[in-house]
């Protein structure tokens, strides 16, 4: 996923971890300086 000048790995793994998953979203909500709501995030993919 590419947001300006930051570049993070989206892992397509359906083990990733609940705690994993949510550390990457609060990381994705500091990038971007706001909240993702569910339905953004999925429409990420």
């Amino acid at each position: 996923m590419r947001y300006g000048t930051h570049t993070l790995a989206i892992p397509r793994n359906a083990e990733y971890s609940v705690p994993q998953l949510k550390t990457l979203l609060k990381e994705v909500e500091q990038i971007m300086v706001r909240k993702i709501s569910l339905q953004e995030w999925r429409g990420l993919s």
